[in-house]
């Protein structure tokens, strides 16, 4: 089969299906790079040492796992819907997201944040944004409309309390 009947193929299912033009753009778009891939291939290889040869090419060429994924799904859907042909046990080199690193402060660094020792420490704040205002009118900037500033905690004028602990 050339590539513009695998296209063709793969084009009629996508419709059948009533899938997004998008889907149907990007399978078919990635079925075109398959079958150019096979032209350098052995005729003799089964499809599944086919597919680990691509996608392993695409791992080695530094890839984002999403767009690899991305090929193997439009690959394998190629094969099951408009071949009716099953993969099985597909083992190529994977590209792999990377590693989400999240970083909580510590417990010394949450209490250099809150009582403003980070805002002090470093220009413009902890958040990069503006200082803090300092001067006569800071408690007017500060606290909200009919607010009280005592001692860091902010009273309300309705006479409920809040406190920073």
């Amino acid at each position: 089969m050339n590539t513009d009947e695998a296209v063709r193929r793969v084009t009629e299912v996508i419709r059948r299906k009533h899938l997004a033009l998008a889907t149907e753009r990007t399978y078919c778009a990635w079925l075109r790079r398959y079958c150019d891939f096979l032209k350098g291939l052995p005729l003799h290889l089964p499809s599944e040492h086919k597919l680990e040869r691509f996608l392993t090419a695409l791992a080695l060429n530094d890839v984002a796992s999403t767009t690899q994924n991305q090929a193997f799904n439009a690959i394998v859907f190629f094969y099951k819907e408009a071949l009716g042909a099953e993969l099985k046990n597909v083992q190529a080199l994977r590209a792999r997201r990377p590693a989400q690193i999240r970083h909580a402060p510590t417990p010394a660094e949450t209490r250099l944040l809150l009582t403003g020792g980070l805002a002090r420490a470093t220009p413009g704040g902890a958040s990069g944004l503006a200082a803090r205002p300092t001067g006569p009118s800071a408690s007017r900037l500060a606290a909200p409309t009919g607010a009280q500033v005592s001692g860091g905690a902010i009273r309300p004028a309705l006479g409920l309390a809040f406190s920073s602990k």
